[in-house]
């Protein structure tokens, strides 16, 4: 028997891919306005050219944005066609859709309809026992009611009822499906928001989760389908609540994988048991996404030790004042690279050679202060006693120069963090900046120092106890 969990004589993944990743969708209550929530979501599948087959009940046009339509289910299925996935986006005659669907071994059904905002609590009582009985029934799998819906970056698919955006999925996806963050979110708005919105660095992404109310399958089970997943390397949450069987699951995978959260509710036993079962709690919202990056395209640093290259003191002893709180701390160097620093750099830098300091630059020139990173930063990194190097920036148009110098850096060092810090660059120079450090996968954080550092101590942290 495999190891991963059985349900029903199903894995996790066997049970929530479909969802996912389904071959052929139904959307039930599709709408031809496509600037309405029952719209959006086939616009959005349209233009995410999703691969699989799309069918559209609708009982009053043949065609909804191209899509042919069947006037009910029973027409559907009259022409023996079983969809993996049913959508469904509208109350009306609910119970006797999902019987349908379960007489017909349509198994994955996703609700998307929000109850709330037309029955009372009594009324959604009798309709959650009404469901869950047809779901005993016929062995159903049900995300939903009152979700936002999913992104699947990897396999192009979308159930979102909120506008994704192409350009921004597609780019994702290259010839074979990449890994990348997922993230899940007790928040329709920010869950719906990450179909368009992207920190300063793009980082590649898996899967985007909103499941709503959760009268099925819970969001304890998505978290662990993430765990399993092959495509997410590193999950990201937010959360309102943090329900027990969360760690019931981190207690299955502890430290299998990376997870960042970022709790908004009051402090609990609950939480505490969560963070010492290894989940990492981010200080901001932002964070989740700044770390993820971090996680993403940094390797394992093997010690606390680290190098620091910067333009000058007063950009140095930032970096130095929040090691100090993260209990990281400068490398020593071997003798011949010490030397090597202070004979081919100058500047300001110590007699320990670790921080570099090259202010005053031999020359107020961008390729003289490039030949000074490349110099150090090769010595730093082949330094045995240094597994990380902070690479400090204050770019103004005179001694810009060309970052790509450190593709090869890293492809020499491949086994090193490098992390870069802008510190008041000018505009125009920082963005290029982003976008070759985006390029290389080298994390880039602007005026965020304590943050880069705290980027590291938590990366430390994570393979320290691996």
């Amino acid at each position: 028997m495999s190891k991963r969990k059985k349900m029903n004589g199903h894995s996790i993944l066997e049970k929530i891919n479909p969802f996912f990743n389904p071959k052929s969708v139904v959307i039930i209550g599709a709408s031809r306005n496509e600037y309405t929530f029952n719209g959006i979501l086939l616009k959005n599948l349209l233009e995410v050219q999703y691969k699989g087959k799309i069918f559209i009940v609708h009982p009053y046009t043949n065609t909804v944005m191209g899509v042919p339509c069947v006037k009910n289910l029973d027409q559907l299925f009259n022409q023996e066609v079983k969809p993996e996935l049913a959508i469904i986006l509208i109350q009306k005659n609910l119970l006797q859709t999902l019987e349908i669907l379960g007489k017909n071994e349509v198994k994955h059904i996703l609700i998307e309809t929000d109850f709330s905002q037309v029955l009372s609590n009594d009324e959604q009582i009798i309709i959650d026992i009404s469901i869950k009985k047809i779901i005993s029934k016929y062995d159903l799998k049900i995300l939903g009611p009152s979700m936002i819906g999913l992104i699947d970056f990897q396999h192009l698919f979308t159930s979102s009822i909120i506008p994704t955006r192409s350009h921004i999925i597609l780019p994702n996806r290259k010839e074979k499906p990449q890994s990348g963050a997922s993230f899940m979110a007790q928040s329709g708005g920010l869950t719906g928001a990450c179909g368009w919105w992207a920190p300063d660095q793009k980082i590649p992404l898996a899967k985007i989760i909103h499941i709503g109310k959760a009268i099925d399958i819970s969001e304890a089970e998505i978290l662990e389908y993430l765990f399993e997943d092959p495509h997410t390397e590193i999950i990201l949450l937010y959360l309102k609540e943090i329900p027990a069987e969360y760690n019931a699951v981190l207690s299955k995978f502890r430290n299998k994988k990376p997870i960042l959260y970022k709790y908004v509710g009051k402090p609990s036993k609950t939480e505490q048991k969560f963070k010492e079962l290894g989940a990492i709690s981010v200080v901001n919202y932002i964070e989740l996404f700044e770390f993820a990056k971090v996680f993403l395209w940094s390797p394992p640093p093997l010690s606390n030790a680290v190098g620091i290259i910067g333009p000058s003191s007063g950009a140095i002893n930032l970096i130095i004042s929040e090691m100090r709180n993260q209990e990281i701390h400068l490398a020593n160097l071997k003798e011949e690279n010490r030397r090597s620093i202070l004979e081919n750099v100058g500047g300001s830098t110590c007699e320990l050679g670790n921080p570099v300091d090259f202010w005053p630059p031999k020359e107020f020139i961008g390729t003289q202060v490039c030949r000074v990173y490349h110099k150090s930063s090769n010595t730093l990194l082949k330094d045995p006693h240094v597994s990380a190097l902070f690479l400090a920036l204050e770019f103004f148009t005179e001694i810009e120069f060309n970052f790509t110098i450190f593709e090869a850096i890293k492809e020499k060092y491949p086994n090193k963090p490098i992390i870069c810090i802008l510190i008041q660059a000018e505009r125009e120079g920082a963005s290029r900046i982003l976008e070759i450090g985006t390029r290389l996968q080298i994390p880039v954080f602007i005026n965020e120092v304590e943050r880069a550092v705290r980027s590291l101590k938590f990366l430390l942290d994570f393979y320290k106890i691996n």
